[in-house]
């Protein structure tokens, strides 16, 4: 057998030795030389591999070899000159693909410097950086959530989350889990209407996660280890600011922190009460923007809900504190003070 492509043929041989190998080679050793046909009669049972078998794989190894003053006799090999021997093509193509991991990453950290000192100038300064698409928003979450070590803070306004949103973001919440990240998740209220948000919430609050609701005032945001946040922008729907700035940091993770402590676990199972008690809380958060004189439509993004499901809710405000119009509206609650409480019909 030749070792011209011994990285693959040595492994095997060696795989195949077993203690009838070690007990041929120590008989060989202690005679100093021996006949290679007695040898192999010698060690050939009469159930199993035979003896001939054994020797071969040994003379292929370099740890048996023939003798050059007497033919057909077999003395043994050095194995440490047959380790350098055998081995020293294994070696060669690990030192070879070393050289090519090292040469890939030199190339690679050009690359990242050019990315790291691109990046600031790219979207503004002093610690704040826009990502103009979608494409480099995920980019950007992916990347700090694969380095994230400690916790990651989020927090989705807007309702019930899109299934394909979901879909997104489930590969990368389990991986950052499954390293033992913290995961702290804030959602509206009206999450807990939509059967998929449900689902997804039973699923990676199982792996960890820890996620509560709350009715309106708070951001979307992604912060991962107090280093960096992910904010939405203004007026984009795709577009996204990243923060790196100390004191923008504190002062995002602040809020989340404030909304975390006024919001409330989400639900194991459905209970009417809390269907009640959500409902009771939309409307003072209808009521809070009412007198801020916010109209149906934005009062609806920010709660989360549909543009009719916001006037039933406005309409049922109006009724209760006798307006007739949303000016008066907002004058009556305005006097009454921002903690009207606006009892449910089943109350």
């Amino acid at each position: 057998m030749k070792f011209s492509h011994a990285e693959s043929g040595v492994t095997s041989i060696l795989h195949k030795l077993g203690a009838e190998a070690l007990e041929v080679f120590q008989h060989v050793v202690e005679h100093q030389q021996v006949d290679g046909d007695e040898l192999r009669d010698r060690f050939a049972p009469a159930d199993g591999p035979d003896g001939e078998a054994v020797v071969d794989r040994l003379l292929e190894l370099r740890l048996l070899k023939r003798s050059v003053t007497r033919p057909g006799m077999l003395v043994a090999g050095i194995p440490e000159a047959a380790s350098g021997e055998l081995l020293a093509p294994v070696v060669r193509k690990l030192n070879e693909c070393g050289s090519q991991v090292e040469a890939a990453r030199e190339r690679l950290a050009a690359f990242q410097r050019i990315y790291d000192l691109a990046r600031p100038a790219a979207g503004g300064s002093g610690g704040v950086k826009a990502l103009n698409d979608l494409d480099e928003v995920r980019a950007v979450i992916t990347e700090l959530a694969a380095g994230a070590k400690h916790e990651i803070l989020t927090s989705q306004p807007g309702g019930a989350r899109k299934d394909e949103v979901l879909k997104e973001s489930l590969a990368r919440t389990e991986s950052v889990l499954d390293r033992g990240v913290r995961m702290r998740t804030l959602y509206q209220h009206t999450a807990q209407f939509s059967t998929v948000t449900v689902e997804y919430v039973e699923h990676v609050s199982q792996l960890g996660a820890e996620i509560r609701t709350l009715g309106d005032g708070f951001m979307r945001m992604l912060a991962f280890d107090q280093t960096a946040a992910v904010i939405a922008m203004r007026d984009s729907e795709v577009g996204a600011l990243l923060l790196t700035d100390p004191g923008l940091l504190d002062f995002a993770i602040g809020a989340f922190e404030r909304a975390w402590t006024s919001a409330t676990p989400f639900p194991e199972r459905y209970s009417q009460e809390r269907v009640l008690a959500i409902s009771d809380d939309m409307k003072l958060a209808i009521v809070r923007m009412l007198i801020q004189g916010l109209e149906d439509r934005a009062i609806a993004r920010r709660m989360g809900i549909s543009l009719r499901t916001c006037q039933r809710h406005v309409s049922d405000v109006m009724d209760k504190i006798g307006a007739r119009s949303r000016l008066q509206a907002g004058f009556l609650i305005n006097e009454m003070g921002l903690h009207l409480e606006v009892p449910s019909e089943q109350q």
